[in-house]
């Protein structure tokens, strides 16, 4: 490959990067995307690079300070490929900061049929008629087949109805999140992804839990109405609780509440509703509890208010970050 053919091969991995962090592709960009993909090795190695560099950029969000102290070039020298490639990626940089767009997985964005951008909430009617109701900076990808009606949730949390398995419709309704399984074994039921593992609650009738990991063999619970229960890969399937139903899926409708929860898993979740990144840089902080019911439609308000009955303060560099300490 020549040197303007490397270069053309990196802004257009750059142009794809930028593409599928701005929303879900359709079927057309799906096809010309995984048709880039194939057409060349350097394509994919391209993209791979274009990716990682992008996803580094999650250090200006979080530490902008010490970029500050990079020393800035004396002379231009000619770019080659790395060169070109850098070029093209601060270039795309900026263009994200600017627009406000948050770091994401690009490879989400491929393989969902269906995301939420932060903030943001959608209802979907699947083909059989189940509705699914999806969470802020949530995707899910749907595989119907002849054995059965399985949707994969890839990020954030989503509340199921399925459609029940009556007259010629006897396939299972599944839920696959992380490295386990929900089957419904009735209707209503919300699951919420973790980086390595979900929380699952049962809302309307029962649902069965699966996990099928190496080296923990087959795990299985059935859940009743209003209980809940946590799986990841280190631990397997958790106890079994009890569920607040209304607060669990006070999201629906517009609310946010939090019972006694360490604030790194609030920030996790607000961090589901806008652009730029809330960081916690005390860890001691992190653990502290918080209670209360806030509108999700103000977040300003609601950092404020935690950060005054915490005792913590907050600094923001608008759009990207805001520093709770």
């Amino acid at each position: 490959m020549n040197e303007d053919q490397s270069s053309e091969t990196d802004q257009r991995a750059a142009l794809w990067v930028a593409r599928l962090d701005g929303g879900p592709l359709d079927a057309a960009e799906r096809a010309a995307f995984r048709h880039w993909l194939a057409a060349d090795p350097d394509h994919r190695a391209a993209f791979e690079e274009a990716h990682s560099a992008w996803r580094s950029l999650d250090l200006l969000r979080r530490e902008p300070g010490p970029l500050r102290a990079v020393p800035r070039p004396r002379g231009r020298k000619p770019l080659g490929r790395a060169g070109m490639a850098g070029a093209v990626l601060l270039l795309l940089a900026v263009g994200l900061a600017v627009l406000r767009y948050q770091v994401g997985d690009p490879w989400i964005a491929l393989a969902a049929d269906w995301r939420t951008a932060p903030g943001q909430t959608l209802q979907v009617t699947l083909a059989d008629g189940s509705l699914v109701d999806l969470g802020p900076e949530s995707a899910i990808a749907v595989a119907f087949t002849a054995r059965e009606r399985r949707v994969t949730l890839l990020a954030g949390e989503a509340f199921f109805q399925a459609a029940p398995r009556a007259g010629v419709e006897g396939r299972p309704f599944v839920v696959a999140a992380a490295q386990g399984t929900t089957t419904a074994l009735g209707t209503r039921f919300q699951v919420e992804h973790w980086e390595s593992g979900a929380r699952v609650t049962a809302v309307e009738h029962r649902i069965e839990i699966a996990l099928d990991m190496p080296g923990r063999g087959d795990e299985r619970v059935v859940l009743s109405p209003g209980s809940v229960v946590e799986y990841d890969e280190a631990g397997g399937i958790g106890p079994i609780g009890a569920a607040d139903v209304e607060e669990a899926t006070a999201w629906r409708r517009g609310l946010l509440v939090f019972d006694s929860l360490p604030l790194e898993q609030v920030v996790h979740r607000l961090n589901r509703y806008r652009r730029g990144r809330i960081v916690i840089a005390n860890p001691y902080l992190a653990q502290r509890k918080v209670s209360g019911v806030f509108a999700s439609a103000d977040l300003d308000d609601v950092i404020r208010t935690i950060t005054a009955e915490l005792g913590a303060h907050a600094s923001s560099l608008p759009p990207l970050v805001t520093v709770l300490y």
